[in-house]
């Protein structure tokens, strides 16, 4: 171990002398750490430097305890039969904070077995080491929200809620992985089950990973689509249960906030942060306090139907106007907060959101992730569809009337429509769900104008579209809508919009809770037949009928708008924010790592200036933050002296 990541604690047991065992320092955003050695037994380390040992020995488990003092923790339990640290936030009447979270999840282990976080209501990490059985089983909760990455070496096993929790047991830096560099541009995020070191794993949401000499990964839930028995019933019913199984969930979200004082809610102006606040306000009897972000710039202001909820709901409203400023502010502390690269430019609007509202005495934000996807609310699902039918025409006729046709009218400048009708070919005899990706930079550019041949080299002709093919073939679903439904839920929910609420809000002081990701809302929508969910070109059908009496009729009908930040614009108008961008990327550090072509920056600022502001803007951002990333996080863990970055920073 290097020094200054680890500190040494003296565990004696009787019979065996003295042993000192080191665990590594995690002062970091690390909360829990357990390490299983092949030589030794297991280590469990939670918060402020308590820490177990337990040795499986010929004469059964003892318990080894290291000297000091043992503060009550409601997050930490030990019994005969079990040993358990946790990082929870538990919702509903049973799982009330009067129960400590790890002495009530024991309880449910001893009772129900593995299984038992199956009807678990909330977000968690837990680590327990069985002493009846000698395993050590690690579970993340349904969606992922609570992270677990892990590692193993010949010498031991270790499982963390932060990858820097395990960095400390090495004697060196871990290797970066270039497929892991190559999927960050892909989808803008590491997909799990992949972290961007070699030999570290991220455990998917709904595992259960289990440790007896070596690893092994079981799922206790998943998102099913079953063929739904009641299919036949009307929309109308429907639409009756999907509100009173939203409204449930957000009653449940309000758990342990006595009177809704100390909850805000994310209020965007679309059908789910609006449907989130308005329930708020109902079920607390009390103006839900609301936070929106807005832009000092007219032309990407999107405030408007933020403000049309605010006042239907006579909500205590908030608003933060981003300016370039504030990005040259958080840049390099968001790119801290993370273990691995990251690259979701809505990190700076949430986070000022966040800070906004812990300003004004919040606790908790409920935030309206997952709705797109459980309801069907992006606009590809539409799309998707129109490109479905193509393939339902013959192909005779595809192959020699249509595709001929289109592709000479094409050449001819002056059919322009016929240049519409030639893409709408050519991206629907891509399959799904490649065809969605195939304007992304990774796809559309050819590698050796983005990467060095060395860097190429390393990749050994690795697919970037390998994890989203992987869970859209691997969807318990009939429907393509459904398998579309099933892969955003696990790349664009679990390794990016929740990553980034979550270390967003925590960098702020606020908690995240999520009430439309309830496991048991998220199971009742994989029974709503998809036609009720995507009908025509109407996107999220079902959801909207349901709240038709909540929402104001503005918001019904709007578009579908992003929560994004026009740093692609901006970048080009302000210099100041183009200075930074240029200093990190034309820095002789980052044109030395050896990932990318030497002139890379400037061939993408010139397809900037010449081709599409907003396209390659948001390749920029994912460039700069993937720099910055290595500046502050990745280079000091080489040099030996890691940032460490206050979860709460709320006073900056």
């Amino acid at each position: 171990m290097r020094e200054g990541l680890a500190q040494t604690a003296l565990v004696s047991y009787e019979g065996a002398g003295t042993r000192h065992f080191e665990t590594p320092y995690l002062g970091y955003m690390t909360e829990l750490c357990a390490i299983a050695c092949s030589d030794a037994g297991v280590v469990l380390r939670s918060p402020e430097s308590r820490l177990k040992f337990y040795r499986e020995c010929s004469h059964g488990n003892v318990s080894l305890r290291i000297q000091g003092d043992q503060p009550v923790d409601p997050f930490v339990f030990e019994s005969a039969d079990v040993s358990l640290i946790c990082r929870a936030d538990l919702l509903g009447s049973k799982n009330n904070a009067s129960v400590s979270p790890a002495a009530y999840i024991a309880s449910r282990y001893q009772r129900d077995g593995d299984d038992f976080a199956r009807s678990l209501r909330g977000t968690f990490a837990v680590i327990l080491y069985d002493h009846r059985s000698g395993a050590l089983k690690v579970w993340t909760d349904h969606f992922g929200v609570q992270g677990v990455v892990y590692a193993e070496s010949p010498q031991f096993f270790a499982a963390a809620t932060d990858i820097h929790g395990l960095l400390g047991l090495f004697a060196s830096p871990p290797a970066i992985d270039p497929a892991a560099i190559l999927e960050y541009f892909q989808y803008a995020c590491i997909p799990t089950p992949r972290t961007i070191y070699k030999g570290f794993s991220k455990l998917e949401p709904g595992r259960l990973l289990i440790w007896e000499r070596r690893p092994s990964i079981r799922t206790y839930w998943d998102m099913k689509y079953p063929v739904s028995r009641t299919s036949r019933r009307p929309g109308s019913a429907w639409a009756a249960a999907t509100f009173d199984e939203v409204r449930s969930a957000v009653s449940l979200n309000l758990t342990g906030l006595d009177d809704g004082s100390r909850a805000g809610c994310f209020l965007s102006g679309g059908a789910d942060s609006s449907s989130i606040a308005g329930l708020v306000g109902q079920l607390t009897g009390r103006p839900p306090q609301t936070f929106s972000i807005g832009f000092d710039d007219p032309r990407y202001n999107e405030l408007h139907y933020a403000r049309l909820a605010a006042k239907r709901f006579g909500a205590a409203s908030h608003e933060y106007f981003v300016t370039p400023r504030d990005i040259l502010d958080l840049a390099e502390r968001a790119a801290a907060v993370y273990e691995e690269p990251f690259g979701n430019a809505s990190v700076v609007p949430t986070y000022f959101c966040a800070r906004l509202a812990v300003q004004n005495g919040v606790t908790h934000l409920l935030a309206g992730d997952g709705g797109d996807e459980l309801f069907g609310g992006n606009t590809r699902y539409a799309v998707d569809r129109l490109f479905s039918n193509y393939a339902r025409i013959p192909s005779s006729i595809r192959r020699w009337l249509i595709e001929p046709i289109a592709s000479y009218a094409a050449r001819r400048e002056r059919l322009r429509l016929f240049h519409y009708a030639a893409s709408y070919v050519r991206r629907s005899n891509i399959p799904a769900p490649d065809r969605y990706f195939s304007y992304s930079l990774i796809s559309s550019t050819p590698m050796e104008d983005l990467f060095s041949g060395d860097f190429m080299r390393d990749l050994a002709g690795h697919d970037p579209l390998a994890p989203a093919r992987n869970h859209f073939f691997a969807a318990k679903a009939e429907e393509d809508l459904n398998r579309w439904l099933y892969l955003d839920l696990k790349i664009v929910i679990t390794d990016n919009d929740l990553r980034k609420v979550t270390r967003m809000c925590r960098l702020a002081g606020a908690a995240p809770r999520y009430p439309l990701l309830d496991p048991t809302l998220a199971e009742f929508t994989g029974a709503i037949p998809p036609d009720l969910k995507v009908r025509g070109r109407q996107l999220r059908y079902v959801f909207k009928k349901a709240m038709r009496d909540v929402l104001p009729r503005e918001i019904i009908k709007k578009k579908k708008h992003g929560f994004g930040l026009p740093y692609g614009v901006w970048v080009g108008e302000n210099k100041s924010l183009r200075d930074f961008t240029f200093d990190v990327l034309g820095s002789r550090r980052c044109r030395q790592r050896g990932y990318f072509r030497r002139d890379l920056l400037e061939s993408l600022w010139k397809k900037y200036e010449l081709v599409h502001r907003a396209y390659y803007g948001e390749a920029l951002w994912m460039f700069l933050m993937f720099e910055l990333w290595h500046v502050v996080k990745f280079d000091r863990i080489v040099a030996g002296s890691p940032e460490i970055v206050p979860i709460a920073s709320s006073s900056r």
